[in-house]
């Protein structure tokens, strides 16, 4: 039976885990740096790929928990540290906003509008009809093509914003092909830049977050300890009749120095 008590990393999933919207769960920042007093690393890791890594820095020290640029991880970091290793120099169309954009340009991947030998698609809040069509030609004529994280929709005030998910099902009906690699949560691509990138073997890695199709099947898909927390989009119910089970289910955040102890 997995348990917390060798756990030298720990990961966390943002909203409805430390916080939901600019509202910290009660607790969940003293946990985090109550682990890190333990001796324990931590980070964000987030499949939103709108946002720059740093932009998630800035938030979390606005809210009052102090991080440093290391200890957060996105999606779109992902994508872009798989291209340099597996497809260095190629040219990227990418379906993307200007904050992903920066990012890709930020790790010197060169972007083409024209002329790309890669097809890359990103939570695109600046979406145009134009750029999804554009997308699917190249999809069409065959381009190696990635996505950045699975999610069919990001959860909004009023009504959820359609996500990549809801794309890339959009670009399969268009053109009849999913992407070849997704690389957010769930999926194994992930797991293991996080693990080459601390230098920590995934048994004592910790993957901590509220819902069970992204965070729990990631952490369970990568030999993680996973640790679903009740504070977001799942309840007790809900986690005893789901076929994906987490290894350690606690009430919140503000529970896991204990259980790390024991």
């Amino acid at each position: 039976m997995k348990n917390l008590c060798d756990v030298e990393l720990f990961l966390f999933d943002l909203d409805g885990t430390v916080y939901i919207g600019d509202n910290e769960i009660d607790g969940a920042f003293a946990a985090v740096n109550e682990l890190r007093s333990m001796g324990r690393k931590v980070c964000f890791f987030t499949n939103n790929s709108s946002r720059k890594h740093t932009d998630y820095v800035e938030r979390l020290n606005r809210l009052g928990l102090p991080v440093t640029p290391d200890e957060v991880y996105t999606s779109g970091q992902v994508t872009c540290e798989y291209l340099l290793e597996h497809h260095p120099g190629e040219k990227v169309f990418l379906l993307g906003n200007d904050r992903l954009r920066e990012e890709f340009s930020d790790y010197g991947i060169p972007l083409s509008e024209e002329d790309p030998d890669i097809a890359v698609i990103g939570f695109d809040t600046s979406l145009t009809y134009d750029k999804l069509y554009r997308f699917c030609g190249y999809v069409d004529r065959g381009l190696p093509y990635f996505a950045t994280h699975p999610d069919n929709f990001c959860p909004a005030p009023g009504c959820p914003m359609p996500d990549v998910g809801a794309l890339t099902e959009a670009v399969r009906l268009t053109v009849g092909r999913a992407p070849d690699l997704v690389m957010g949560k769930p999926y194994p691509a992930a797991g293991e830049r996080i693990a080459a990138r601390f230098g920590i073997v995934p048994e004592r890695i910790a993957m901590v977050g509220d819902r069970l199709y992204t965070d729990i099947a990631f952490g369970n898909n990568c030999g993680f300890v996973s640790v679903l927390v009740l504070t977001g989009e799942t309840d007790a119910e809900t986690a005893e009749k789901s076929e994906i089970k987490a290894d350690i289910v606690l009430p919140a955040v503000r529970d896991l120095p204990a259980a790390a102890r024991k």
